[in-house]
């Protein structure tokens, strides 16, 4: 009777208490081996992508916590960004101290560029610009007068 069902809500409540793998997360993965279950308490920290940042800021840490059953926490990477020379041809501009293909730039990383020769700042913005979280805004550089 009383002693039976006092066992089985026992039983299930230690087994919530218990967490299964640590979920997935958009653009990270966590460190060191996984295993099926965490205890109340124990905590899984996560390393982002190549060239991703993670976000440090409150509510967002490197790890996520086993509370009751649940994976608690906010973890988030950011985004970095792409410049590729078809979006700078059409813009009239290069890069100030590279000529590669493509450009990569980490979050909160900047890329400096130049008109191309011949060419005039078209608009207000600055020619050193910054990634913030995947986008960047490129300036604009015309033929001269």
């Amino acid at each position: 009777g009383i002693l039976r069902l006092n066992y089985i809500f026992l039983s299930r409540l230690l087994k919530t208490t218990s967490c299964g793998p640590p979920p997935d997360v958009n653009n990270a993965d966590p460190i060191g081996l996984k295993t099926e279950e965490y205890k109340t308490g124990e905590r899984v920290e996560y390393s982002c992508f190549n060239k991703y940042t993670l976000d440090l800021r409150p509510p967002f840490s490197s790890y996520l916590t086993c509370e009751q059953g649940e994976w608690r926490g906010n973890i988030k990477c950011l985004k970095p960004c792409t410049v590729t020379v078809e979006e700078m041809e059409r813009r009239g501009i290069e890069l100030a101290y590279a000529n590669r293909q493509k450009m990569f730039a980490p979050h909160y990383d900047h890329i400096t560029f130049v008109c191309q020769r011949g060419k005039d700042l078209a608009d207000v913005r600055e020619l050193r610009q910054q990634c913030n979280d995947g986008v960047m805004t490129l300036p604009e550089c015309q033929q001269k007068m």
